[in-house]
């Protein structure tokens, strides 16, 4: 009997993205394991945004390979996304809207089922502290608040990886020291 490795949860080999002369991603190679937690640290320009942008299927890779859960970046970006969830650099939560119904539009979207929206969206905001918030406007929300929601929505279909792409940004001094988001 031959044992089946567990397979990485992100492997990326000599993953390289171009702009026109400009080389961002330059022949990356790592692999993250399931249950690991990875930080990916570096200057302004060196990548970073890129690298997570093309394992998001948001960017296609110039060359190299990459699989995220299990699925291949460029072959099978759908299953892909399934599996992930993504905040973004940019504060990206609609200002128009409530937190709830951002909360309630991510779970259409992610098609969680109707019976369980409403248990999900209670748990994800009350986990990041925004229950209270919920029906007032985004737009009123401070930057932190805003982050917070914004990882709450990633939360709501269980991904089995989630990239947050500068996660600190809007959070308050005293969230970032501790690692608190409440």
């Amino acid at each position: 009997m031959v044992d089946n490795p567990v397979q990485p949860s992100i492997d990326i080999r000599n993953l390289t993205r171009r702009f026109g002369d400009i080389i961002a991603v330059d022949h990356a190679t790592l692999a993250v394991e399931q249950g690991e937690i990875f930080g990916l640290i570096g200057p302004n320009g060196a990548g970073k945004s890129t690298l997570i942008k093309m394992l998001t299927t948001l960017l296609p890779p110039t060359s190299g390979s990459a699989t995220v859960a299990g699925f291949d970046i460029a072959r099978q970006p759908a299953e892909v996304r399934r599996r992930i969830g993504y905040v973004p650099q940019l504060l990206s939560a609609d200002g128009s809207l409530t937190g709830y119904e951002n909360m309630l539009l991510s779970a259409r979207l992610y098609g969680i089922p109707q019976a369980e929206r409403e248990h999900r969206i209670a748990r994800a905001l009350a986990r990041m502290g925004l229950s209270e918030v919920a029906d007032h406007l985004v737009g009123h929300y401070s930057g932190g608040m805003i982050r917070r929601l914004e990882i709450a929505q990633s939360l709501l279909h269980h991904p089995k990886v989630l990239f947050l792409d500068e996660p600190t940004i809007g959070l308050d001094p005293g969230a970032r020291e501790t690692g608190s988001c409440s």
